[in-house]
């Protein structure tokens, strides 16, 4: 038996240099670039211009903040909280955590609820990562599932107040937290006037304008079964982010049997029909939620859903490596390993 963490593992790999040296390269400004560990992560911020400095700073101060917000681990937390409270009390949260939890219910309404911020009790029983080589039996999980059920949850918009009606019940907002922040990082730095850079929130990567050479940003994204490998590349032309799950990002192996952190919130188990997914889209935020969301529904349900959402494309890797692009892409993107 074996267990394997890699929860930092970069999912996606930005290549930097793209295109060679130009003339006017040579001249480029300088980045501002600075790398902290958060929301269970690595977190690169690489900003060009004068106010680079104070921007990236300002930004990374804005993942601190949401990132005690939301930790499940910190009991002080107001995730923590809410959980604390379930059967009890309604908790008045930051209006931050409330806009992350109306939106997840939101996208999981449309993607038959295979995104669901209720997860909590089935994360804390796998515990990927935290308890070694668990395996939970089939009763276990069976007895959590009733409390996994996001339509349970009450919200008030006007009071901006979470309540879970069963005690036991658990929220878990590591499926969204880290895209949100990412969102609101990427409005800091514009707001403070950066116009090139590009946020890599642990693989999760967000750009803004081009590289100061003028050429696009230029993203790999990583081969699930070749930590160096890069399966595809594409051009930051027509959107902005890049958001990644993968069963390869943590996960434990038991008897031969790999167990990754994605957890399929109607069965309780891992699903097993894709390695990676990979969003295309505008915003990091509903990146997190897609990408989730169809890594449990696998590649053809997925090309299904995605017809209600114009704009928004994917890329998702088969376990033996085979990959399947929506079709909005076609054109647009090098697959260069299959």
């Amino acid at each position: 038996m074996a267990v394997y963490v890699r929860a930092i593992i970069i999912p996606i790999i930005v290549s930097v240099l793209v295109g060679g040296c130009s003339f006017g390269s040579w001249f480029a400004p300088k980045p501002y670039k600075e790398t902290q560990f958060l929301m269970d992560t690595i977190i690169e911020i690489t900003a060009y211009g004068p106010k680079a400095e104070p921007a990236v700073k300002a930004a990374f101060a804005e993942f601190k903040r949401l990132h005690i917000l939301t930790n499940n681990f910190d009991p002080d937390s107001q995730v923590s909280k809410v959980n604390q409270l379930a059967g009890q009390e309604k908790v008045k949260v930051d209006p931050d955590v409330f806009a992350m939890i109306k939106r997840s219910n939101e996208l999981s309404d449309q993607l038959d609820g295979v995104f669901d911020v209720t997860i909590g009790p089935l994360v804390e029983l796998w515990g990927i990562g935290r308890k070694g080589e668990l395996v939970p039996t089939q009763a276990e999980i069976d007895r959590l599932l009733p409390l996994v059920n996001y339509h349970l949850m009450e919200l008030d918009p006007a009071a901006e107040t979470v309540y879970l009606p069963k005690k036991g019940m658990l929220i878990d907002l590591g499926g969204i937290a880290k895209g949100y922040a990412t969102d609101k990082a990427i409005e800091i730095l514009k707001a403070q006037g950066v116009t090139s850079a590009l946020v890599n929130a642990g693989g999760d990567v967000r750009v803004i304008g081009k590289r100061p050479d003028g050429n696009p940003w230029r993203i790999g994204v990583q081969h699930p079964r070749k930590e160096a490998g890069v399966i595809a590349k594409m051009a930051m032309t027509d959107w902005d982010t890049l958001e990644t799950s993968g069963d390869y990002q943590r996960y434990i192996v038991v008897g031969g049997v790999q167990y990754s952190h994605i957890i399929d919130p109607r069965t309780g188990r891992q699903p097993r029909g894709l390695a990676s997914v990979t969003m295309v889209i505008n915003s990091s935020t509903d990146g997190d939620i897609f990408s989730t969301a169809l890594f449990v529904l696998g590649p053809e349900r997925s090309l299904e859903a995605l017809k209600q959402f114009p704009g928004v494309e994917a890329i998702m890797v088969t376990p033996d490596g085979k990959v399947t692009t929506s079709p909005g892409l076609a054109g647009k993107i090098e697959i260069t390993e299959e």
